[in-house]
């Protein structure tokens, strides 16, 4: 179903020269039943079993406190700043290298929200600049593109990269980006700083509530806020509808439905 919760969308006229793409990656340009970016590259066969369960363990105790809006915003962060760094040690500890990136990847353990691929072939034949800003592993979110023939020139990646050296992984590049802090402000280069000018409005889509933060609050009036809304939905369906323009879910969580409301096909 479709939610709409402002009229903000009748009042934007997008044409292909003034707006922009900002997009979260796991679960949002992937499906909600897709692996993230951190396990899809921790196969058992590369890794073992030990590897794989420490993650697994990890997960079910940070997992649940990410999508708690309950818990208090500083104490919520210190957690997932925890989640994240105990991640980054597991995989310096099991060595990450490039190559094992690349056949964990060939199991296809991450998948494509339905309309996503051709959404992002749309928008390079029509040069609309997309980023792509994650709290994932850029590496791993690099190598997907590439194979699903996506790595486009008109997007730009900022996520957590690892750094190489000879295919070994060294470490992780600073600053780290959770899902708490990740913004675009501060973390484009300067020629994308200048695409930006140039285009005053922004599509924002995302899968948690923190998404509608990756953009600076005084921008908001000029951003249509679009929120992918892929579990408890009854439970959260409130707290979406307050902080995004639109909330998509169930059958209608399909990039289809961006292009409509972008072309302005979609009835409102």
């Amino acid at each position: 179903m479709v939610y709409y919760n402002t009229d903000k969308l009748k009042k934007t006229k997008l044409t292909n020269h003034n707006y922009y793409i900002l997009l979260d990656f796991d679960k949002t340009i992937t499906s909600k039943e897709s692996l993230d970016s951190w396990m899809a590259l921790l196969d058992i066969e590369i890794y073992g079993q030990t590897c794989q369960k420490e993650m697994e363990t990890l997960n079910a105790y940070y997992a649940p406190i990410e999508f708690d809006y309950t818990i208090e915003k500083k104490k919520k962060e210190q957690y997932i700043e925890q989640w994240y760094q105990k991640s980054m040690d597991l995989l310096y500890h099991y060595q990450v290298t490039e190559k094992k990136i690349q056949k964990a990847l060939q199991k296809n353990t991450l998948k494509f929200r339905k309309g996503a691929k051709e959404f992002l072939e749309k928008m390079h034949q029509e040069n609309i600049p997309i980023i792509i800003l994650s709290a994932g592993i850029g590496n791993v979110i690099e190598e997907f593109l590439k194979m699903q023939n996506c790595d486009y020139d008109n997007i730009y990646i900022i996520s957590n990269f690892i750094e190489f050296i000879e295919g070994k992984m060294q470490k992780f590049k600073v600053p780290i980006i959770h899902s708490m802090n990740k913004k675009i402000e501060g973390n484009l280069p300067k020629g994308w700083q200048e695409k930006m000018k140039e285009r005053p409005y922004t599509i924002l889509c995302g899968d948690m509530i923190e998404d509608t933060y990756m953009i600076q609050k005084e921008k908001l009036n000029q951003t249509i806020t679009i929120g992918f809304l892929n579990t408890k939905i009854e439970e959260n369906l409130k707290i979406y509808q307050k902080n995004y323009d639109i909330v998509l879910t169930e059958e209608d969580a399909c990039f289809e439905g961006i292009e409509k409301i972008i072309e302005g096909k979609e009835e409102l």
